[in-house]
């Protein structure tokens, strides 16, 4: 099966590279996270001047975070087939990053027609990039191919002294509703610590896993992630993959996991043994904050999804794809398809930006 990313490969300095990098690729084909028995094909993209793209070709549509359900229900309608596809993305992981990996715009537009030209030769359906920088994004919206986004959330550190100093630009009903929350947590008498996913034992491994897992499993969902994927990603990243864990008597019950890279946080997924009453924004936000105040990260991406996490401090912002399709009646109906989607996402973004300005103030904080 071919590498989705030669070994020596890294993709950048970029907050979000570390996600496109040899260590963190090759782990989930390595232990079949990603395989063609699952629908997920590796067919990497690569340059002779080493320019490349990691790229899919996939039969479903599931772990690329970019919702396109309904545009195959309308291959269907239409009689035509919409898998397979081909996506360029980094699996189960929804975080911005570089996707056309080149140094400068001539190869990344190199690598974009490389990516096209497959698509006869794997009988694809359409192209995929997900998740792309707003840099690439605007390049490929002037090459012809149709622009789509979606909400995500991000935290921002104004130069914070501490998680007192975020609560005091919150307004003063934000500010009580945190704190209440936390308070829970210090009643629970729970032990919240954090460390490096490589000084975990065997045993707190399994029992993190575990917990992981049950976040699928009572959806009735199996893991995208293996273990054997979860302890590779921490031999080769150290202390860039930090573990967030919550125990009771030495009991691990809790735990998010995170990685970090260039100035950012990035929260990536977590689990507990039972539903604590705010433990989950315990572990997986006002945690990553005050890490990423201490450590002197300068954003916490806790990932999409969730306008609730504005009422915790985080800013709407928008995650980017790009998309070609072969069919050009197809082409023609999802471009207006994307448009009237684009403009009532606009409409979205403004009111829900209007809404966290009027949950800040600069009133005194209250207790």
């Amino acid at each position: 099966m071919p590498a989705s990313t030669p070994e020596s490969a890294e993709s950048g300095l970029s907050a979000g590279s570390l996600f496109t990098s040899a260590a963190y690729l090759q782990p989930l084909e390595r232990h079949g996270c990603v395989t063609p028995a699952i629908g997920w094909i590796p067919t990497p993209i690569r340059l002779n001047d080493g320019a490349w793209a990691p790229c899919y070709r996939k039969s479903h549509s599931w772990g690329e975070f970019v919702f396109d359900f309904q545009i195959a229900q309308a291959y269907q309608q239409q009689g035509l087939a919409y898998y397979p596809k081909l996506v360029c993305c980094v699996p189960f992981t929804p975080v911005p990053g570089p996707r056309l990996i080149a140094a400068t715009d001539t190869g990344r537009l190199q690598i974009a027609d490389a990516f096209m030209d497959q698509l006869h030769v794997q009988q694809a359906s359409s192209a995929h990039l997900l998740y792309l920088p707003a840099s690439e994004s605007r390049l490929l919206a002037a090459h012809g191919w149709l622009q789509r986004a979606q909400l995500r959330y991000v935290w921002h550190n104004r130069a914070f002294a501490d998680f007192d100093a975020f609560l005091a630009v919150l307004n003063a009903r934000r500010r009580k509703n945190i704190r209440a929350e936390r308070r829970k947590q210090l009643a629970s008498a729970l032990d919240i610590h954090w460390c490096a996913g490589d000084t975990l034992d065997d045993s707190q491994w399994n029992t993190v896993y575990a917990l992981y897992a049950r976040t699928y499993e009572v959806r009735g969902q199996r893991p995208y992630l293996n273990l054997a994927c979860l302890r590779d990603w921490a031999r080769n990243f150290g202390a860039r993959m930090q573990f967030c864990l919550a125990q009771h008597r030495e009991r691990i019950v809790a735990a998010a996991f995170f990685f970090e890279d260039g100035d950012t946080l990035f929260g990536r997924h977590w689990g507990a043994e039972a539903d604590i009453d705010g433990l989950h924004f315990e572990l997986c936000y006002y945690q990553g904050i005050e890490h990423a105040i201490a450590h002197g990260l300068q954003h916490f991406d806790a990932g999409v999804q969730g306008e609730h996490k504005i009422l915790r401090g985080f800013e709407p912002e928008l995650a980017h794809s790009a998309h070609r399709f072969v069919d050009p009646r197809m082409h023609a109906a999802i471009s207006r398809y994307f448009a009237q989607e684009q403009a009532a996402l606009q409409h979205e973004l403004d009111a829900l930006a209007q809404h966290t300005r009027l949950h800040q103030d600069n009133d005194a904080p209250s207790t």
